[in-house]
């Protein structure tokens, strides 16, 4: 089963995404046109993948169920139930 995250950014509650730096075209290029290169930039580029919010992309967030991910759950709620005056 896969773990819940919530993001610090926005609040979003819910599955990640991998981030991949880079473009997979300079990659290709790269290994085409020269292949040490290639091989270096490929191995940067997943050496340096990570975990994104789905819904901003920020790198920033933490497990559902950790006392900081509880508290912003929390907050977010608190703010949706606020009436708009």
């Amino acid at each position: 089963m896969a773990e819940t995250f919530v993001c610090t950014t926005c609040g979003a509650i819910g599955q990640v995404k991998r981030q991949t730096p880079g473009s997979i075209l300079i990659e290709l290029v790269l290994w085409i046109a020269f292949i040490v290169p290639g091989v270096i930039y490929s191995l940067w580029r997943m050496s340096a993948r990570r975990r994104a919010c789905a819904v901003c992309g920020s790198t920033a967030i933490v497990p559902a169920n950790s006392p900081r991910g509880r508290q912003i759950t929390e907050e977010y709620a608190e703010d949706e139930e606020e009436p708009n005056a």
